[in-house]
């Protein structure tokens, strides 16, 4: 682990223990973005979790986010739980890259768009149908071939799960899927020695 992330473990001991325990929840559950090389993650943000206010938490995560080289955006939100994307900018901006152009007009977004102006726009999407958008795999690191099939913008046949649909050859996706998993675990074990 990187000094930086070496340095929060040493302070973050010292926190209250309603903000260590939350801070950890949040190392855990990045964990995919810090060091998994994964684009994005989606989290929710409880209201009383770990005993704190939801503006409370987003006031943590706007800390740790720039300290931790990512950002975040809120993307749903109300009185009992947010909803955000912790991304690295990099990264969503290549996957998005990565999306053949006309499937990004066929869903209504410009061909070169900015992770946040995508991000902005999958947010009011989710806000205006009340559902989640599916190209937001997109942004959170999934294949782009398994959210194209997912979203049946391409005929390739569902061949698998492992934590989403892969459509197609399975190899790559179970191979990102392994770099997710062992990310995790390789948090829980920093935090437990």
């Amino acid at each position: 682990m990187s000094p930086k992330l070496q340095k929060w473990k040493s302070h973050v001991q010292y926190l209250p223990h309603n903000r260590a325990a939350f801070e950890k929840w949040l190392f855990v559950h990045i964990a995919c973005v810090l060091f998994g090389n994964k684009s994005g993650e989606l989290l929710m943000l409880m209201a009383g979790e770990c005993r704190m206010a939801i503006s409370r938490q987003l006031r943590i995560i706007a800390a740790r986010a720039p300290a931790w080289n990512c950002s975040f955006k809120v993307l749903l939100q109300d009185k009992s739980c947010a909803r955000i994307v912790f991304y690295n900018h990099a990264r969503v901006q290549e996957a998005l890259e990565m999306v053949p152009a006309w499937a990004l007009h066929t869903i209504g977004y410009p061909e070169k768009v900015a992770p946040e102006t995508f991000l902005a726009e999958v947010g009011q999407r989710w806000q205006a149908t009340e559902q989640i958008p599916h190209e937001i795999g997109f942004a959170l690191g999934y294949p782009a071939k398994d959210v194209l099939g997912y979203m049946g913008l391409i005929s390739s046949p569902c061949t698998g799960m492992c934590g989403w649909r892969i459509h197609g050859d399975p190899q790559p996706s179970l191979r990102k899927s392994m770099e997710f998993k062992q990310a995790q675990q390789r948090a829980r074990s920093f935090l437990s020695m």
